[in-house]
């Protein structure tokens, strides 16, 4: 499980909630912004108590060994090579059959 973004998620909403309460009840801009940064700090530690139990307690989903790469299967053949090799075969054919002439 990726628990990367629950912190971020947590504050997030912590902060929307902080910013709807303080401009319900009129808080002026100072009082703004030091209720929401120490809910910022506050939600920060609750989300990474979260993340630290999630990691802890749910175990991680076992990773299937890839078969393709196994099988050949997904393997990306890359044909310019092959195309300008063969260009320049012919090229070279053409120089050659227009000399013996």
């Amino acid at each position: 499980m990726n628990t990367k973004k629950i912190p971020l998620v947590v504050m997030l909403l912590g902060a929307l909630v902080t910013s709807i309460v303080t401009y319900i009840y009129n808080y002026s801009v100072n009082d703004l912004l030091v209720a929401l940064f120490l809910s910022l700090v506050i939600f920060l530690v609750i989300g990474l108590i979260i993340q630290g139990i999630f990691n802890k307690y749910v175990p991680l989903p076992e990773e299937e060994p890839e078969a393709s790469e196994e099988d050949g299967e997904g393997e990306v053949i890359d044909k310019t090579e092959d195309s300008e090799s063969e260009e320049g075969a012919e090229a070279s054919v053409d120089n050659e059959e227009s000399q013996q002439m």
